[in-house]
C-alpha cells in the first residue's frame, strides 16, 4: 500500500488540468453608447460644437467626453481612400450637474477659433469612469 501512495501522486500531478488553456476574457460590459447629435455652429471665427449626453447609460458611470479634429488646407486636393488622422484637441469631464433630472437633455459644448481657408471634421467620443470608450460621434464636416 505504501508503494500506491507516490504513483498516486505522481498521477494526480499528471492529470490534465480544467480543460481548455485559453487568454483571459475580460468580463463583459455594456457597450458604451455614441453621441449621436453633435452639431456646429461659427460666429465670426469661433467654432462652437454642441451634444447631448446619450441616453442609455448610468449617470454614474459617465466621466467624460474627447473632442477629436481633422484639419486640412483647403488647397490639398483630398486623397479618395486616405484616412482623416483625427488630433485629440480636447477632454470635457462630465461634471456633477448631471445628477439633475432631465440630464440626458444637457447640452455639452466644446468652443475653439477656427483658421480661414481649412477643411474641418470633428468628432465626439465618450468616455466612463471605468475606461471604456464609446464608438465615434456623428461627424461634423465644414470649409471655412
Amino acid at each position: 500500500m505504501k508503494s500506491l501512495i507516490p504513483i498516486i501522486i505522481i498521477f494526480v500531478f499528471l492529470l490534465p488540468g480544467c480543460g481548455k488553456k485559453a487568454p483571459p476574457v475580460p468580463s463583459r460590459q455594456k457597450p458604451v453608447p455614441a453621441v449621436s447629435d453633435l452639431k456646429h455652429s461659427i460666429d465670426g471665427d469661433m467654432l462652437t460644437l454642441t451634444w447631448t449626453i446619450p441616453k442609455g447609460k448610468e449617470k454614474t458611470a459617465l466621466d467624460g467626453f474627447i473632442v477629436y479634429r481633422y484639419k486640412r488646407p483647403i488647397s490639398d486636393s483630398p486623397c479618395k481612400n486616405c484616412p482623416k488622422l483625427f488630433q485629440k484637441m480636447s477632454d470635457i469631464p462630465v461634471d456633477n450637474t448631471i445628477d439633475a433630472p432631465g440630464y440626458e437633455n444637457k447640452n455639452i459644448e466644446y468652443r475653439e477659433e477656427v483658421e480661414k481657408g481649412f477643411v474641418y471634421t470633428y468628432k465626439v467620443v465618450l468616455y466612463t469612469k471605468s475606461g471604456v470608450f464609446g464608438t465615434d460621434s456623428n461627424n461634423v464636416d465644414f470649409n471655412f
